[in-house]
């Protein structure tokens, strides 16, 4: 990236789960900051003072007149930036973070992923060469699809299939910015795993992913350990892939990679898995967040990969049986089984070509989960009451 003194980086996404946490890290090293927001938002600079605050409000009042808010749309031609600020920008605006992403897995909201995931990067790949900037790209591990065994960051188009609307939203969106590199743009993709929370505080601004499978538990924990007329608790059975993992990665190693990449010219025109070397077993994960959620009538039951895939497909049917729980069960549950297979193996040879020793991600240990979803129950769960 260029020089702090004589540039500003334009962030979108910064009231986002990663692009918050980035844009603090941005701001401790000693660089200007925009945060692009919509226009219609009209409280979003407090909504932005209020993540920085959160993450550190040290940070927050030494660095507040390092950042300022830009009004603009990633939906519209060069972000929706009047013609004024646009000039004004051009000439300071030499790095550009894309991190603004809708998430939704839902099928019926594929027009708004569409609209966002993938025309808004088009966007910035439009402004970032108006601009003659850096494009620094956020994408997700997970656009290989239903690919299994080892990906590397190389590989990108294999003919995959897609579990999402989100995910084949990103891969067309890295499609984009791939287009846009091999015509001379200057990017970096950075394609994370499954983020959680800050290892030492918890802190996370949104709840999906393994957020989603932990809160169908956390909000069925009393139903399910109601005693029987015996007096015995009913027990829990978990089936859960034998030897697999769930490369979960701490928000804030996910935003020290990306830091750190960003800094190395090496790093233009390639892409980085952002995932845990050495992520933890499935079952550990399973375990310790029964253990949160007090539960004590929990069996964790390892199976092959082909019966646990069999037993979600009956788990899915079965659902339609009952309204509620079958509901919150497809919602929470189903939607991200495939994520917690463990057959997908993300390689990171580039990360540790360009880093080295300096990649350095926390443990998936027990008081990380305790930590990342004592959060999460305080906060039910819901990015609204952050």
């Amino acid at each position: 990236m260029n020089e702090k003194s004589s540039s500003r980086i334009l962030l979108t996404g910064g009231t986002g789960f990663i692009g918050s946490f980035l844009g603090h890290r941005l701001l401790e090293e000693g660089y200007r900051v925009l945060f692009l927001v919509r226009k219609k938002e009209r409280n979003s600079r407090l909504r932005i003072q209020d993540r920085l605050s959160k993450i550190s409000p040290e940070t927050f009042k030494k660095y507040e007149n390092s950042w300022e808010v830009v009004e603009g749309d990633i939906s519209r031609p060069f972000f929706g930036i009047n013609d004024a600020k646009l000039e004004e920008l051009k000439a300071e605006v030499k790095t550009i973070f894309h991190c603004a992403a809708f998430l939704s897995f839902d099928s019926s909201k594929g027009a708004q992923s569409y609209r966002t995931n993938v025309e808004g990067t088009k966007n910035a790949t439009e402004l970032a060469s108006l601009f003659n900037a850096e494009l620094h790209h956020l994408s997700t591990a997970y656009i290989a699809g239903d690919r299994y065994g080892e990906i590397s960051e190389d590989e990108f188009d294999v003919s995959q299939s897609f579990r999402s609307t989100y995910e084949r939203t990103k891969f067309e969106a890295e499609k984009v910015i791939r287009s846009w590199r091999d015509s001379g743009g200057k990017c970096v993709v950075y394609r994370p795993s499954i983020v959680i929370g800050d290892s030492k505080t918890g802190i996370a601004f949104s709840f999906t992913g393994y957020y989603k499978v932990a809160k169908f538990f956390w909000y069925y924990s009393k139903l399910f350990q109601k005693k029987g007329a015996n007096g015995i608790r009913i027990p829990i059975i978990i089936p859960i892939p034998k030897s697999a993992t769930l490369n979960l990665i701490t928000v804030d190693a996910v935003v020290d990679a990306i830091y750190k990449l960003s800094q190395r010219a090496e790093s233009i025109g390639r892409t980085f898995h952002i995932i845990h070397p050495y992520p933890p077993k499935t079952q550990f994960v399973f375990e310790n967040s029964m253990d949160v959620f007090g539960f004590s009538n929990v069996k964790i039951w390892p199976v092959p990969l082909f019966a646990f895939r069999v037993i979600a497909w009956l788990g899915w049917v079965l659902s339609f049986l009952f309204a509620r729980i079958g509901y919150h069960f497809r919602q929470q549950i189903s939607t991200y089984v495939p994520y917690f297979d463990g057959s997908s193996f993300f390689k990171y040879a580039g990360v540790k070509e360009v880093l080295g020793s300096s990649y350095l991600s926390p443990s998936i240990n027990t008081n990380v989960i305790e930590t990342v979803l004592s959060y999460a129950i305080k906060n039910k769960f819901s990015d609204r009451e952050n």
